[in-house]
């Protein structure tokens, strides 16, 4: 299944490469209008807390928000997070596994003029044989109180089902079958039970890591759905755009899998959302950089050195948005992860899923004014009462 595609190594030459060509703009369910590229935020609620109090920023186009389909109806895992009983009775309790606190229905009501992006786990390390007993029916009662949730909301709902789907680090996933099988259940019961705001999005992790864990390049088509599930694609930017991961056989980038998405989703005429995106091995409240972990660069936290606000913005943001500006035919959203990871016991010391740092904008002054001035382009689609007008209709 691993192998190594001619078209990433055409592309790991510039950042442009897909982009030289003038190409018509991607629209779908629920695109922006006019060409623009909606902005999200997350990816937890105290990320969006900081976010919105520090008056920033236009209310963003849409938040972000996670929950694992396995623990919905689990009083003991407060529901996983979605913010209400089975009973449909709201629950103000915050879910936290140590990522950050966690509320569906609390983000929706903080931020009614936004669009929501769901991470909707199925990993089998949260449920043994899970994917199985998905498609088994074992937890439809699950799938349609994620429904009622996403009918709650007068807004899309981007719904990244089985998101990073070939990370090795999401327990069974490499069964594609499975996968796929799974991934079209969800759906499937979604649409059923009236769901008409999901917008269905398969996110690949579009990792450089993932292919050092793996010992090579895996072909994304492989996790294909069908045209038929797929609204949106997604993929993941974590790294600077011409950085491998720590086998440097391999000559997969940052930006060589992102085109790879790219490429795929201009032949099925799909709109592409960067579901995930933060400048991962960068600390911006404390201006310095590290190792982020072996599969990229050597022991997680190691090598610190310090950086500039200035040269953190030229070494990950300015290449990170022209890569966006230069495939606005294709990249229709993007979701930034505007969180404190050193902060969170998952992300945290002694840095067993990697160092993250901080990528809060409002913790540095010259960070927070170019992003000010960045959000000010034109292609940007915020929230507000006016959002729904300013999208394309449910196809």
């Amino acid at each position: 299944m691993k192998f190594l595609k001619t078209i990433l190594l055409a592309t790991t030459s510039g950042l442009l490469s897909l982009s030289t060509m003038a190409t018509p703009v991607i629209d779908g369910k629920y695109t922006p209008k006019d060409g623009k590229t909606l902005m999200i935020i997350g990816q937890e609620l105290s990320a969006l807390r900081g976010y919105q109090q520090s008056n920033c920023c236009p209310t963003p186009g849409g938040v972000t928000t996670y929950l694992g389909i396995y623990k919905l109806n689990d009083d003991k895992q407060t529901f996983g997070g979605i913010g209400f009983d089975n009973d449909l009775k709201e629950d103000k309790r915050e879910a936290d596994w140590g990522g950050g606190p966690s509320n569906a229905l609390t983000t929706i009501k903080m931020f009614p003029n936004s669009a929501l992006a769901i991470g909707l786990s199925m990993t089998e390390a949260e449920q043994a044989n899970g994917l199985s007993m998905l498609v088994e029916g074992k937890f439809d009662a699950s799938i349609k109180k994620l429904a009622t949730l996403i009918k709650m909301h007068p807004q899309p709902v981007f719904l990244r089902i089985g998101y990073e789907f070939d990370g090795a680090w999401n327990q069974g996933y490499h069964d594609t079958k499975k996968y796929i099988a799974a991934y079209r259940y969800i759906a499937d019961m979604v649409r059923a039970e009236g769901a008409d705001n999901a917008v269905m999005t398969w996110q690949a992790s579009s990792s450089p890591a993932d292919d050092t864990i793996d010992g090579g390049i895996e072909d994304i088509r492989n996790w294909y759905p069908g045209d038929d599930y797929v609204d949106w694609m997604g993929l993941s930017w974590f790294l600077r755009p011409d950085q491998q991961g720590g086998n440097k056989d391999i000559p997969s980038t940052q930006i060589s899998l992102a085109d790879e998405v790219l490429v795929f989703a201009r032949e099925r005429n799909k709109p592409v959302l960067i579901a995930e995106a933060s400048p991962q091995g960068y600390h911006i409240g404390d201006l310095y950089t590290a190792n982020i972990g072996p599969v990229v660069d050597g022991p997680a936290g190691e090598n610190r050195q310090a950086i500039t606000a200035a040269q953190i913005w030229q070494q990950w943001f300015e290449p990170f948005f022209d890569y966006v500006r230069s495939n606005n035919d294709v990249i229709r959203g993007v979701a930034y992860i505007n969180t404190h990871w050193d902060s969170q016991p998952m992300w945290g010391t002694p840095y067993n899923s990697g160092f993250w740092g901080d990528s809060r904008i409002e913790a540095n002054p010259e960070i927070m004014k170019n992003w000010q001035q960045t959000m000010a382009e034109p292609m940007w689609l915020h929230g507000g009462e006016a959002l729904k007008q300013q999208l394309h209709s449910a196809k």
